[in-house]
């Protein structure tokens, strides 16, 4: 999978997640690409924080990766402040895998709270992960 395919799955709040075959138009796709370059420089991530992030390693994240992860959803209008901005998920991942599977890993996700914004945007990303397998 390219970098910009991961990152797309992010910004749809799949994070990195729901499911591979979705298709990104090109335009879909330099928006991931630019929230990305900026999250990365607006974060400060080092070079092997961006190479685990570019990796789709979420595993034992730094707090580096967990507030990219807060960032990179933030631009792109999922979460606001720690909050699942449920209607512009539906919005934006209902055309991609339904909306019955969106509003099911919306209920299953959306009330998970970590112990800070960048904490809750890693364990959302965990929990949509879950969504990919099913």
């Amino acid at each position: 999978m390219n970098t910009y395919f991961v990152i797309a799955l992010s910004a749809l709040f799949v994070a990195l997640a729901v499911a591979s075959p979705l298709e990104l138009n090109e335009e879909q796709k330099a928006a991931a690409k630019q929230y990305g370059e900026v999250c990365f420089k607006e974060v400060g991530l080092n070079e092997a924080e961006i190479a685990k992030v570019k990796a789709k390693d979420f595993s034992a994240p730094t707090e580096n990766i967990k507030c990219f992860a807060n960032c990179f959803f933030e631009k792109v209008g999922t979460l606001k402040d720690g909050v699942i901005q449920t209607e512009v998920v539906l919005a934006k991942l209902s055309p991609l895998i339904g909306e019955e599977k969106t509003r099911a890993a919306l209920d299953k996700c959306g009330a998970i709270k970590g112990e800070n914004k960048c904490d809750t945007a890693v364990k959302l990303h965990e929990c949509f992960d879950g969504f990919k397998k099913a």
